[in-house]
């Protein structure tokens, strides 16, 4: 369970959160410390996409009284630091986790069926991107046939099957070298935060700190980021930027009300 701010809708609904392996099976196991971690990033994939549908629609559009250009400037900027959040996280797999699992398994293609599955929300998560890039204020809407909602709704449900699966298949490793998926999971965390680029530390990496409920089933301590991170975002990289109304967490991972709800 998490520590929900109030008793008003937040970020683990719609789509339910994932629960954490580790907190009811041995964690020493390495295909459970990997389906934990794994757990941890679709959790948040999950907050920030519960977060944009739980407050989009109350975001006034054009034709409305209380309607507010930067209000739906600033939506449209988190839409796409969240989509750039899912592309990250799906290449790191496709370039690290999933290779590395197939060698040194020495199972070819063992990994085929959660990298398949990337393919069925991809042209989804692109068409987002391209929308908000596009969508002038005045233009944006949320429902409608050329809404935001039906982009998301083409596409979420295959993402959070995903989500949902992929945790399964890293339990259901108990049989494969479990040192070897440790080692695997701790590198794929190093790439994550190599690889990610100066810009990142703009758009990526304040949405990922926003969605790292770190009160979650009693708390943990995922991501592994220094401590300096979060100031030097919050100081830093995300000042001025409305964007992160959106988000569910300070950027200390705590649970607080949602900017945008019924009113």
């Amino acid at each position: 369970m998490t520590t929900k701010p109030s008793s008003a809708p937040w970020a683990d609904e719609p789509f339910h959160l994932i629960a954490t392996p580790s907190k009811t099976l041995d964690e020493s196991l390495g295909h459970i410390q990997c389906a934990s971690q794994m757990a941890h990033a679709h959790n948040f994939i999950l907050r920030g996409l519960n977060a944009i549908i739980q407050q989009a629609p109350h975001v006034a559009i054009a034709t409305d009284e209380h309607f507010k250009a930067q209000d739906v400037k600033d939506l449209l900027s988190y839409v796409q630091s969240w989509v750039k959040m899912v592309h990250h996280h799906d290449w790191v797999e496709e370039s690290f986790i999933f290779p590395e699992i197939d060698r040194f398994t020495e199972r070819p293609g063992f990994m085929d069926d959660p990298k398949h599955e990337h393919e069925l929300f991809r042209d989804g998560t692109e068409r987002l991107l391209a929308y908000c890039s596009a969508t002038k204020p005045e233009e944006y809407r949320w429902k409608g046939a050329d809404g935001m909602q039906k982009i998301i709704d083409s596409f979420s449900q295959d993402l959070t099957n995903h989500l949902y699966a992929e945790v399964e298949v890293f339990l259901s490793m108990g049989d494969i070298d479990g040192a070897g998926l440790k080692k695997t999971c701790e590198e794929a965390e190093k790439v994550a935060m190599k690889t990610g680029s100066l810009a990142m530390l703009y758009d990526v990496f304040p949405a990922v700190l926003g969605c790292a409920d770190k009160t979650y089933e009693g708390g943990h301590d995922f991501p592994p980021v220094p401590w300096v991170l979060p100031y030097l975002v919050k100081y830093w990289f995300a000042v001025g930027n409305g964007a992160w109304r959106f988000n569910p967490c300070d950027w200390w991972g705590r649970p607080r009300p949602l900017e945008f709800g019924p009113r």
